[in-house]
């Protein structure tokens, strides 16, 4: 691509998944149900993660990482160098996991290497619902887990905050949910959380719980400033760049490809051709010609997809469907 021809970009988030695989096997996620192959479950090396870096920062300018993208992050016994090299970039390192593994050495590792956030997955109120959703006895074991890294982060006068996040598995029981989660999670542990409805990865899953549906209109993610890595891809290839997170899993995943950070540029990935389609396709409505966007409840318009919080702070962007307060700009390609 001619360097001339390249739009200004200033990009707010990366999603960068570490590992792909899971130790989990909850019943929402497309990890487990229908299940991801085994190009999809890999480790990203930690050269490929600095190069990804170095490719974007800071060119495309200095967004916050968030080491997630569906797989388990902690899966990684080296995690702390993938935060480090984040760190050593001068920018903010965010990571959703399910907190498992994150106690003794290793989340003193974690935390030393300078994350600035957590976000534990614990859905479900309770140690029975906990069990149905996450298919593991680990409720008591994620609350222990919580409250150690609290009392180090507290030692160690870390800066790192730690919040819990919660869907919604019942629409018809959703006042009693926030209560009991209120009562035995974010008041027990003095943590922030984030309630969400349910939602149905890009039509992978099947949601027991279905949004409100109205007229679809973009999510806009095609024109956020944001983009999502996988540490796998197609075909043996890896860093697999696709459009959201959303897109887990077969035969979505697969088919939203954008491009391989393996072999390709970041440019030729982000401003090509792929990419092109699926802005041209959102901005004109014409959700129907992409697969992987036609059945996505993030098309339906909810207010009310932020359940509660008790993070004052938190917006609900409903078109990325995240508590973080990014503004949508348009992206016009240059001819």
């Amino acid at each position: 691509m001619n360097n001339k021809n390249i739009p200004s970009l200033n990009l707010k988030r990366v999603v960068m998944e570490v590992f792909g695989g899971c130790n989990y096997t909850c019943q929402m996620c497309p990890q487990t149900n229908p299940g991801r192959g085994s190009s999809w479950t890999r480790k990203m090396s930690l050269e490929q993660f600095k190069k990804i870096l170095n490719q974007i920062v800071p060119k495309y300018g200095m967004p916050q990482i968030n080491l997630e993208g569906s797989g388990e992050p902690t899966m990684a016994k080296d995690l702390h160098l993938y935060i480090k090299a984040v760190k050593d970039k001068g920018l903010k390192c965010f990571m959703y996991c399910n907190g498992a593994r994150l106690n003794g050495d290793f989340m003193k590792k974690v935390v030393d290497a300078g994350i600035d956030f957590i976000r534990f997955s614990v859905i479900g109120y309770n140690r029975e619902k906990y069990l149905k959703w996450m298919n593991v006895d680990n409720f008591n074991l994620i609350k222990k887990n919580i409250t150690e890294i609290n009392e180090y982060i507290k030692i160690s006068k870390s800066k790192c905050q730690i919040s819990t996040y919660h869907l919604i598995t019942d629409n018809s029981q959703i006042e009693d949910e926030i209560q009991f989660y209120k009562d035995n999670i974010v008041n027990e542990l003095n943590v922030k959380s984030y309630i969400w409805k349910m939602h149905n990865w890009s039509g992978n899953f099947s949601n027991p719980n279905p949004r409100k549906k109205s007229l679809r209109k973009s999510c806009g993610r095609p024109f956020a400033p944001e983009i999502t890595i996988r540490a796998g891809g197609s075909l043996g290839k890896t860093s697999a760049m696709v459009p959201c997170c959303q897109t887990l899993g077969p035969p979505n995943e697969e088919k939203s490809i954008m491009g391989h950070l393996d072999t390709q540029s970041f440019e030729d990935i982000y401003f090509g051709e792929e990419y092109n389609k699926l802005r041209d396709a959102h901005s004109k409505g014409e959700f129907d010609k992409i697969d992987y966007c036609k059945d996505c409840d993030f098309l339906y318009e909810d207010p009310e997809v932020l359940v509660w919080s008790n993070d004052n702070s938190a917006k609900l962007n409903n078109m990325l469907g995240t508590g973080d307060d990014f503004i949508l700009t348009e992206y016009v390609p240059k001819n």
